[in-house]
């Protein structure tokens, strides 16, 4: 029996679905070469610099310099646009439920009226139905609110409206994987950076070596 692999930040989820055997981006492929590159600039920047015996000054600003990094990359995280792909039967399903099965609290039904003015009617003219699918755009804060909103839904047996159901989850958890992925590097760099500063007081081992390196 072949074991299951454990997802984490180290194997990076695919950013691409294939339907019909046409391939959509799940990310912008721009957004993923920035992340990737401000990741590697970061560990690269702790991994050569460090603080030991330079003034309080100098450690200031290695540690502003990673700060800044390291929030330049959470910021790009937080807006960008994932690309949410349903076909025509999954956007009905998501609106009859919208519409007529689920339940809001003042903390949602803003946001329910929303998504159902973005989901709008299916339009059968667009260029991305060629494949099918039908592409909406959502940051990863709003992808966390469609999670939230159906999963509070439930179905009972298994037949078509459960099948469509769980595709949707599934299209939700294809982009999740993606926001973990670049969201467990954020928390794992803020602690290492956290860990590089502390290093910044303890005594070298050699002279011409970098006095701390991260393990990632």
């Amino acid at each position: 029996m072949q074991k299951k692999v454990l997802e984490n930040h180290v194997i990076k989820p695919s950013l691409v679905l294939t339907h019909n055997e046409i391939d959509h981006r799940l990310m912008p492929e721009n957004n993923e070469v920035s992340l990737d590159k401000k990741i590697s600039d970061l560990e690269n920047f702790i991994r050569f610099n460090h603080g030991f015996g330079q003034t309080e000054e100098i450690k200031d600003s290695l540690y502003d310099e990673a700060k800044s990094k390291w929030q330049s990359y959470t910021q790009e995280l937080k807006d960008v646009a994932f690309t949410f792909h349903i076909d025509k039967e999954q956007h009905e399903y998501l609106l009859h439920l919208l519409n007529n099965e689920l339940e809001y609290d003042v903390n949602t039904v803003f946001f329910a009226i929303e998504l159902v003015n973005l989901l709008g009617e299916w339009n059968t003219t667009t260029p991305e139905l060629k494949s099918g699918l039908s592409e909406y755009l959502a940051d990863a804060t709003e992808i966390t609110y469609i999670y939230h909103l159906i999963s509070k839904h439930k179905v009972k047996g298994i037949n078509k409206q459960t099948q469509l159901f769980t595709s949707l989850l599934l299209r939700i958890g294809e982009i999740s994987k993606i926001v973990n992925y670049y969201d467990n590097h954020a928390k794992s760099l803020s602690k290492t950076i956290q860990d590089w500063v502390a290093s910044f007081e303890e005594t070298p081992e050699g002279l011409n070596q970098p006095q701390y390196t991260p393990t990632f």
